[in-house]
């Protein structure tokens, strides 16, 4: 949310705008640092060294931006020149929610879907990227659409390429307005599409099996918020 507050100063007026977290973002990133914890740094882990769900990897990414012009990445938190594990030990719970709306949430437009599903797109987003958690939305889409009778079907099978436009958001209307189906079948579809890819991964790389129980565990709290 957004509010502006009138300020004078010599004489002339200007606003003072400040930019918040929807209460719906709130929620989610709450439902989220709950399941990612604090720090850890399993050297199994492929992520590798983590601390409210941000990784090294990630953070070097995406927290070299200079926001504030200061000429040093903004989340070069102990000012030595680089993003490393020191940096990941000193994110703070304020940092990480920062970076997951930055990062996910506004880019997924999250705000724009019904819920649970901009809520579900935002926990697989924060877990596996971007684009893996819309191709899991468009293979649900898909696997509800293949449940519609052949003279209640009007929409085509989605192309799996995570490219979320109107063709995407068409077909999802048509389940979540078909009363045989609704949210509920796109929910389940979803889960079951994540807990795919989780055993996907496993199958790839079996020392991630350690894994898996608490990575299905995840996929069946997908929409119960």
């Amino acid at each position: 949310m957004t509010s502006t507050s009138p300020v004078t100063n010599a004489g002339v007026d200007e606003a003072i705008v400040v930019q918040g977290y929807s209460s719906r973002y709130a929620a989610a990133v709450r439902e989220l640092l709950d399941i990612e914890g604090g720090h850890a740094n399993d050297p199994l882990d492929r992520g590798g060294e983590t601390k409210y769900g941000v990784s090294l990897r990630f953070l070097a990414a995406e927290g070299a931006f200079d926001e504030d012009g200061d000429g040093k990445a903004d989340f070069d938190l102990d000012f030595d020149g680089d993003i490393d594990g020191a940096d990941i030990r000193a994110l703070t719970v304020g940092d990480a929610v920062y970076l997951y709306h930055r990062c996910f949430w506004q880019p997924l437009q999250s705000d724009t879907f019904t819920a649970p599903i901009g809520e579900m797109l935002f926990d697989q987003a924060v877990n596996g990227g971007a684009l893996a958690a819309r191709k899991l939305l468009q293979r649900a889409i898909n696997n509800c659409i293949l449940l519609m009778p052949a003279s209640k079907t009007r929409v085509a099978m989605l192309k799996v390429d995570g490219a979320i436009g109107e063709k995407t958001r068409t077909a999802m209307r048509e389940i979540l307005h078909f009363n045989a189906l609704a949210m509920p079948a796109l929910v389940t579809a979803y889960r079951e599409a994540v807990r795919e890819r989780y055993r996907a991964i496993v199958r790839r790389f079996p020392a991630q099996k350690r894994y898996l129980r608490g990575w299905l565990a995840r996929a069946d709290r997908l929409g119960r918020a």
